[in-house]
């Protein structure tokens, strides 16, 4: 079945020819999930760690100068972006953090409201503190993380209740 328009063909993922036959296909999927491919991936990951954090590090730089701005639709952006690498960069509560903060935005907008500028800075200096102070993140990063979740979640649940009554 195909839909068209004028811009556009959607032609639907079944109507493709499959690209191996099931006997090679049952044999990638045992290469994807050995454990030597495993142990090369994470060697990868491991080699492209730093990379991956000074790329995380920029993103933060990023995210700084659009939350100076009052830029959400930039701070959202990057934020996304922080919350896509963070983990595989080695800064989980990083990611967390930047979580959180998407979840927070996108609800508020959702509503279409702003966003409440306190609760937004607690997350950006967190996630700025979480990128360049990895000794307090390794310690703290969960808990602040943690914390700054149930915020969203108080905050969300007040504003919810306001915007029905």
């Amino acid at each position: 079945m195909r839909a068209q328009s004028a811009e556009f063909e959607i032609v639907a993922a079944d109507a493709y020819p499959p690209l191996l036959n099931a006997a090679r296909r049952q044999q990638a999927m045992r290469l994807l999930r050995s454990q030597a491919t495993l142990a090369k991936a994470d060697r990868v990951l491991a080699m492209k760690s730093a990379e991956l954090r000074g790329a995380v590090i920029g993103l933060v730089d990023t995210l700084d100068a659009a939350a100076r701005n009052g830029d959400w639709r930039a701070v959202y952006d990057t934020t996304h972006e922080i919350r896509g690498f963070a983990a595989t960069a080695g800064l989980s509560a990083t990611g967390r953090i930047a979580n959180t903060l998407c979840h927070y935005l996108d609800t508020v907008a959702g509503l279409g409201i702003g966003p409440d500028a306190e609760v937004a800075q607690l997350h950006l200096g967190a996630i700025l503190r979480s990128v360049r102070t990895e000794d307090d993140a390794a310690r703290h990063g969960e808990a602040v993380a943690q914390e700054l979740a149930a915020l969203v979640a108080r905050r969300l649940s007040d504003v919810k209740e306001a915007v029905t009554n």
